[in-house]
């Protein structure tokens, strides 16, 4: 049975050097996510203007549920200018006030969210009062498996909301330089095993998934500290490869499909490949991507 994902957050076109992308963190992890078979609903809201309508249309196309997708009256569609490094990492200009920063959590998303099984939701999203508020009707619900997805994001990076918003979540996923970020000052030069449960028992989370470029990737899954190695690739850009290790290792993970290493060294195998595709959801066959994996 496939499980139920709701993924809350920003919808917005990556503006790079070579076009025009959709995307937005959790509206990357949802095209992944339904890709590999699971129930994904994106819950946001975009303007009513051209890029509103292109956006509704591309989920549409990726087969992701409507329902949840907002339309606002006078906020336009969310924007973000991207500049590419000669390494092909990623540095944003993001635009505001734009319309997912009025993402309500209706009715119909808490009557959905009564019998999900999870909800994936990140930090850039609650950069106003309006989504903080709407958020906690979900992260309020027991029976939601919350996996709270850390994008540091200058000048919206308030370290203590991030800290705020990951007590509530069963799973933290950031990246290793967000990790340490979160610790003091004197606990930042520590090992990063040592860091990842300095932070677990900061925070109350029991398992944290640390991603690392190109060095791959760790989790700590309560108690046991597990690496994934990275592998050498051509990178294209790195815009949304986090969204597709945070995609494939929610899927598998929840849906119990494997060892937590083996889930662990497949996210890193995904990330790997979108970084070496353009934009954050590059057009893939899940069959051909896993045996293209395995061989």
């Amino acid at each position: 049975m496939p499980k139920t994902i709701i993924c809350y957050g920003e919808a917005l076109w990556d503006c790079l050097p070579n076009g025009l992308f959709f995307g937005g963190a959790p509206m990357n992890a949802a095209f992944h996510l339904r890709r590999f078979g699971a129930d994904a609903w994106p819950l946001t809201c975009v303007g009513r203007d051209f890029l509103g309508d292109e956006a509704t249309e591309r989920m549409a196309a990726a087969g992701l549920p409507p329902d949840l997708i907002h339309r606002h009256d006078s906020l336009p569609t969310g924007t973000v200018k991207v500049k590419i490094d000669a390494r092909g990492n990623a540095s944003y200009s993001i635009l505001e006030p734009v319309a997912w920063d009025r993402i309500p959590v209706d009715e119909q998303a808490a009557a959905l969210a009564d019998k999900a099984d999870a909800v994936i939701y990140g930090t850039l999203a609650q950069r106003g009062e309006f989504n903080r508020g709407e958020i906690t009707k979900l992260l309020a619900r027991d029976s939601l498996f919350k996996i709270y997805d850390v994008n540091l994001r200058p000048p919206y990076d308030d370290l203590d909301l991030v800290q705020e918003l990951a007590r509530p979540a069963d799973l933290l996923k950031l990246n290793e330089e967000e990790l340490f970020c979160l610790l003091p000052v004197e606990s930042r030069n520590v090992p990063l095993k040592n860091a990842a449960r300095l932070l677990r028992d900061r925070i109350g989370v029991r398992r944290i998934c640390v991603t690392r470029a190109e060095k791959g990737a760790a989790f700590l899954d309560e108690g046991e500290w597990l690496v994934a190695e990275g592998r050498k690739v051509t990178v294209r850009d790195t815009v949304g490869a986090g969204d597709g290790f945070l995609a494939a290792f929610t899927a598998n993970y929840l849906a119990k499909s494997g060892s937590s290493r083996e889930i662990l060294e497949i996210a890193c195998r995904f990330g790997e490949f979108i970084a070496t595709r353009d934009g954050a959801v590059p057009p893939y066959n899940p069959k051909e991507w896993i045996l293209d994996r395995t061989q």
